[in-house]
């Protein structure tokens, strides 16, 4: 199946079981990602901003509660209505579409805001590449996405960790919301793939930061038993990325 096929009819299944997941337990969403990719956002006041791959709308609301100009694009209809729903009363333009396919014009956005999306593209080259397109001189991209270091859970000598097997071969998994039988598909990046999307689309890297489990989390989590499996590893990464329109020649 295509991948971005495969992501929408997931996310139409799933949607109303995420979104409620997302505003009444304490995941690994918002103890571990959502912190560092708004630490990286800073003041967004005034800009206009594009939620890309937006899901159900919870960081479309709180961008636009704290006074920015935000468009969500979301490829899964049931999730884009949740997004609808959720932020009702608010001025948020809500577009169906996929992330490397932007239906928007040259130069649009100050920030664009991508969490936790890209890994469900087989290839977000292209992704990137629209990124670029649509910001403006200078404009900012955040994003967000699973750490290249995670590899198969396993518990030895009572301690948890990763063992990462493959890690330059391309591999497409599958993980599944807690408590629910439903697959969800996953492609890997390596750190090489993700500095190449960046640097070869003509982004700099202006910050970088990886999610630590804080120590709250273990009374906050489903189960206390995730803060012992991933307290020790970065689960996710996050980068700040700056739309540079001119190349320079650096040598002398």
């Amino acid at each position: 199946m295509n991948p971005k096929k495969e992501a929408e009819k997931v996310y139409d299944k799933l949607a109303k079981v995420y979104h409620k997941r997302r505003l009444e337990i304490k995941t690994f969403n918002e103890l571990l990602e959502k912190p560092i990719t708004f630490s990286l956002l800073g003041d967004v006041k005034g800009k206009k901003i594009l939620d890309a791959g937006c899901g159900s709308g919870i960081y479309t609301r709180i961008l636009a509660k704290k006074g920015a100009k935000v468009t969500g694009i979301e490829i899964s209809s049931n999730m884009l209505n949740l997004a609808k729903e959720y932020c009702k009363g608010l001025k948020i333009r809500f577009d169906k579409g996929s992330i490397d396919n932007l239906p928007y014009k040259n130069n649009s956005f100050d920030i664009i805001v991508a969490s936790l999306v890209i890994h469900y593209l087989k290839n977000p080259n292209k992704a990137f590449k629209e990124f670029y397109r649509v910001l403006k001189k200078g404009g900012i991209l955040v994003f967000s996405t699973d750490s290249p270091c995670r590899g198969e859970l396993i518990k030895h000598k009572k301690k948890w960790g990763f063992i990462v097997t493959d890690y330059f071969k391309k591999k497409k998994t599958y993980w599944k919301l807690h408590g629910f039988n439903v697959k969800i598909p996953n492609y890997s990046s390596t750190l090489e793939d993700l500095m190449n999307y960046i640097l070869h689309n003509k982004f700099s890297i202006e910050d970088f930061r990886e999610a630590k489990m804080p120590k709250k989390a273990k009374d906050l989590l489903p189960k206390k038993e995730f803060y012992y499996q991933f307290k020790d590893l970065p689960t996710f990464i996050a980068f700040k990325c700056k739309k540079i329109n001119k190349l320079f020649n650096t040598r002398p």
